[in-house]
């Protein structure tokens, strides 16, 4: 009887255990602006989360998991969970130059590429709009070189807009294909070639859920979508022999 009262109380504290929400808060080490969506992974279980638009996140955790944070342009960081409390993350930017920049062993190829990148567009990156303010120097007026609305007509400020665009679409397609690849597609599925690039084209992985999705999830995604697509792709075309 003591020993089936033991195996329960150690069944119900296992549970509580198990049941324990890591909470907290991701800011900008320098603006102080929540992040988001910053990837929370718990490396103990492999269970993973991303944050809202305010910077929140929640996860299941047990006090002392190590937990990564990671976020493009940021430096990936480490901390021990303590659901005790609300943990108040601050991540800084990569620091980036002109002239050169510095890769670390830790480092992915996709986040050395993401360096490598911001570093060599860190003019454009970085220009910002011209504030219009007003000045009460030589009798008032509005201070900046042109407007908003006349600025926003402006060429060099459409071009710059559209680079920075088609830049962080660029970024986010590169880490998607981190995730979403060809050997692993494969591998699920079985088909190579034409096939392949066909499947994929027509299931795109989305960037969000690349971020937030566990390794496990992905996989169960591309074998569900490749069910679908065996329903529904043409019949293979057979030629005839003439008599």
């Amino acid at each position: 009887m003591r020993s089936l009262l033991l195996f329960c109380f150690l069944l119900s504290v296992t549970a509580c255990a198990q049941a324990q929400v890591l909470r907290g808060v991701i800011i900008d080490g320098e603006t102080k602006q929540p992040l988001s969506p910053v990837n929370v992974v718990d490396n103990a279980n492999s269970q993973s989360t991303a944050t809202s638009d305010r910077g929140l996140f929640y996860l299941s955790a047990k006090n002392g998991d190590v937990i990564s944070f990671s976020y493009i342009g940021y430096h990936t960081i480490q901390r021990l969970a303590n659901t005790d409390t609300v943990m108040h993350i601050e991540m800084f930017p990569l620091s980036v130059s002109l002239q050169e920049y510095v890769l670390h062993p830790e480092y992915t190829p996709y986040q050395q590429d993401s360096v490598e990148m911001v570093t060599r567009y860190s003019t454009e990156l970085n220009k910002k709009p011209v504030k219009v303010g007003f000045s009460s120097a030589n009798g008032g007026g509005f201070t900046g070189l042109i407007g908003r609305p006349v600025q926003k007509m402006s060429k060099s400020y459409k071009q710059n807009k559209k680079f920075k665009e088609n830049f962080q679409r660029e970024q986010e397609q590169k880490y998607i294909d981190t995730r979403y690849t060809q050997k692993l597609t494969s591998a699920l599925t079985g088909i190579t070639g034409d096939s392949l690039a066909m499947f994929m084209n027509t299931y795109p992985l989305e960037y969000k859920f690349a971020r937030t999705a566990t390794d496990l999830e992905i996989k169960m995604w591309i074998r569900g979508n490749y069910r679908d697509y065996m329903k529904v792709r043409p019949p293979a075309v057979t030629s005839r022999k003439t008599k």
